[in-house]
């Protein structure tokens, strides 16, 4: 539904002196949703086994985006939230609990816009200017959600008088990506930059996000979680980053029975976790990290040679030479997850092909 006000100088802590439009961002095209939920902002529906930080993790929007046309030279979001995350540790405003505009620009997206609420405004509702002055013309638009926040209800702001409609989706296919906080995107500079976001805009192809960090422990309970939606085209799982060694061993294959006998013939693709940078000076750490790689590398050569449609992947890396492309030791920063996504898509294109994509 489209209606405009005219918006009070002090509103919600954005100036605004001209009338406005508001259009319902479920109208539009909803990108990097993986099912229906009782909650349409929500990633997943809560399960039994779920912990309560689990439950609102697949609350959080991390991966949606909405995709829609206009001719509205200034366009902004206003937001209702359920929970607004705060900054903390390597998560900055934007990606934590702000809004991330791309636009289509010689075929290629582009970033055109973003913003966040400011910390003196109300914490139940805010509207936030993206872009002021875009130019005349149609704009194909790719809006991105913020990475660690809940949403009750979410508008488009456009120009009193410009229209808006929903987008042709941009993406192809479905892709579920399940993992860990270097999937749920900690560390990115902007909720439009995890990996399976930037490897979306590099491929054409639809990765979904389905981070959940610190959680990725090989639970039965997400392998159910990961069955509640429709049958996807494949499978990308980071799902060594947060296991023991022992968990890996014992949980690794129960998981993949589970998904191979519900979804014969979709490829499951396994990550390597990267190399983390604290363990440069820290013999402990290292000697934690090498025994984790060392038990995945060793317990997926062996579901390889026994499931036919299972893959491994080993080529991960998230850091330049410089080894510069961390935000705090553990996960990658923008360039960081930049570089992840470089050294995983071809393989991941490889396999993929086999299978028609």
């Amino acid at each position: 539904m489209k209606f405009w006000v005219l918006v009070i100088p002090a509103f919600l802590g954005i100036p605004q002196l001209h009338a406005q439009d508001y259009t319902d961002a479920l109208s539009l095209t909803i990108v990097g949703k993986y099912c229906e939920t009782m909650h349409p902002w929500d990633r997943l529906d809560a399960r039994d086994g779920m912990t309560e930080g689990e439950k609102g993790q697949a609350r959080q929007c991390a991966g949606l985006a909405v995709a829609f046309n206009t001719n509205s030279k200034s366009i902004g979001v206003r937001v209702v939230w359920r929970k607004k995350a705060a900054d903390g540790g390597n998560q900055g405003p934007i990606a934590a609990r702000g809004f991330d505009l791309y636009m289509q620009k010689d075929g290629r997206w582009l970033w055109a816009g973003n913003g966040y609420p400011k910390k003196n405004t109300p914490d139940e509702a805010h509207e936030v200017e993206l872009i002021p002055d875009s130019g005349n013309g149609e704009k194909h638009c790719l809006l991105y959600l913020p990475i660690y926040s809940e949403i009750e209800s979410l508008d488009i702001v456009t120009k009193e008088g410009s229209w808006i409609e929903a987008a042709p989706r941009p993406f192809k296919g479905r892709i579920a990506v399940w993992g860990s906080s270097y999937t749920h995107g900690s560390g990115a500079g902007r909720c439009a930059m995890t990996w399976e976001a930037q490897l979306s805009r590099a491929t054409g192809l639809n990765f979904i996000n389905l981070g959940f960090s610190g959680n990725c422990k090989l639970q039965q309970y997400f392998a159910d979680a990961l069955l509640q939606a429709p049958p996807v085209d494949a499978f990308v799982f980071d799902a060594f980053s947060n296991p023991s060694p022992n968990e890996v061993q014992e949980k690794l294959e129960p998981f993949i029975q589970r998904l191979v006998k519900e979804r014969p013939g979709v490829p499951l693709i396994f990550l390597q976790t990267i190399r983390r940078e604290k363990r440069n000076f820290s013999d402990s750490y290292d000697g934690r990290e090498h025994d984790k790689r060392t038990m995945a590398d060793k317990m997926m050569r062996k579901m390889v040679e026994k499931y036919p449609d299972v893959y491994w992947i080993t080529a991960t890396n998230a850091t330049s030479e410089s080894h510069e492309a961390t935000s705090d030791g553990s996960h990658p920063d923008s360039y960081g997850y930049t570089l992840w996504m470089q050294s995983v898509k071809e393989p991941i294109l490889e396999i993929l092909n086999k299978y028609g994509l």
